[in-house]
């Protein structure tokens, strides 16, 4: 009998590389037994191409085996989190270019409703996640403090200090590069992108935290169920602000420079892809809160 067939080198990084897609859970129970049978078979390029393949599917339909009810829920907190926050970024920055600064479509009511329905929806919105996330947030922080982990007491004051430095950092910009019209695209370009920055930092910090914490009961519960609610509201604001966006470009004479289709296709594609993320995580989170 001959040797068995071996990975080679440039085979077995591609293989782990591949391998990286899949959800941690998914790696922690199989990937040295992926690894393993790949090394038996001497796979290659196809091998590696065809585990890369199956990972998209062991996102959206991961096995229930690898994931306790508690476990699977603060993952899907810190998805549709992150997920949310950018969403909301990108609704917020499409208000400041076009609601904030008056644009309507004369004889068209669609601009108009769509503006409402945004307002109203960014509300309920900033409610469900505040009343929802808070409690649990309280509880993770009042651990922290009682057993005396810096570390994660400084994760879950980022939601606090980001946002604070980023406003205070606006306003430093505002008086010193400000003008009569406002301040130069250039810089609301820069703002935009430091407060995207922001965001990110202050979703990261309880998602940090929960991972080193895990907490579990009713306020994780509590938060997922609310993490629902807010990201059925975020959609709904997403897909009214596409709306208001699509009637500005047909309709709006004003609204010249925003007429390119590449503009528009671009924030539908973010705003899709972004709420599809969010959606499928609310949902998988929501799941595991039913059954416990």
């Amino acid at each position: 009998m001959g040797a068995p067939p071996v990975l080679r080198p440039g085979s077995a990084r591609l293989a782990r590389a591949a391998l990286r897609l899949y959800p941690p859970a998914w790696r922690a129970r199989y990937g040295a037994e992926v690894l393993a049978l790949l090394d038996d078979t001497g796979g290659g390029v196809p091998a590696a191409l065809g585990l890369a393949w199956r990972a998209l599917p062991a996102w959206i339909w991961p096995p229930r085996q690898l994931h306790d009810q508690d476990a699977r829920m603060r993952a899907s907190l810190g998805t549709v989190l992150l997920s949310g926050a950018m969403l909301a970024g990108v609704d917020l920055v499409f208000a400041q270019l076009t609601q904030f600064q008056g644009f309507r479509a004369h004889g068209s009511p669609v601009v108009i409703g769509s503006y409402a329905i945004f307002d109203a929806a960014m509300a309920v919105c900033a409610l469900a996640a505040a009343g929802g996330g808070l409690p649990l947030w309280l509880v993770m922080l009042r651990r922290a403090r009682r057993e005396h982990r810096a570390r994660e007491t400084a994760y879950l004051m980022l939601p606090v200090v980001a946002p604070a430095a980023y406003l205070a950092t606006v306003a430093a910009v505002a008086r010193v590069l400000g003008g009569p019209d406002g301040v130069s695209a250039g810089v609301f370009f820069a703002v935009t992108l430091l407060g995207f920055g922001a965001a990110a930092a202050a979703c990261a910090g309880p998602v940090l935290a929960m991972r080193r914490l895990r907490p579990r009961g009713p306020a994780v519960q509590l938060a997922v169920r609310a993490a629902g609610v807010a990201t059925a509201a975020i959609v709904v604001a997403a897909a009214a602000s596409a709306t208001a966006l699509t009637g500005l470009c047909l309709w709006a004479r004003g609204f010249a420079g925003y007429h390119s289709g590449a503009v528009l296709s671009g924030y539908l594609a973010v705003v899709a892809g972004l709420a599809m993320t969010a959606t499928v995580s609310a949902r998988r989170g929501s799941r595991a809160a039913r059954s416990r």
